[in-house]
């Protein structure tokens, strides 16, 4: 589960997929917020496409927490995404 997880935050990216957690963390998120931002962001169309499908299999898996811990855990990370994600998994316990 851990290696499906790694891929999907890789295609993502750890430090945006916390970036934009609240947006889509429950299954069958509405993406167009997520887009817009990114967009506005100056994120690439293909970016912002393989970055949400990420995001919707992980939330469709149930694996929201893991992602989170994943991240929380990773030394790569920049600390003030670490972090964030620290705090949300503090706030959905």
């Amino acid at each position: 589960m851990s290696i499906f997880i790694e891929k999907e935050l890789h295609c993502c990216g750890k430090r945006v997929y916390v970036n934009y957690f609240e947006l889509w963390d429950k299954p069958g998120f509405d993406e167009r917020p997520v887009r817009e931002q990114m967009k506005q962001k100056g994120k690439d169309e293909n970016g912002i496409k393989m970055c949400i499908q990420a995001a919707r299999r992980i939330a469709e898996s149930g694996l929201q927490r893991e992602a989170l811990k994943v991240i929380t855990n990773s030394p790569r990370v920049d600390r003030a995404a670490r972090e964030k994600a620290s705090n949300l998994l503090r706030f959905m316990s």
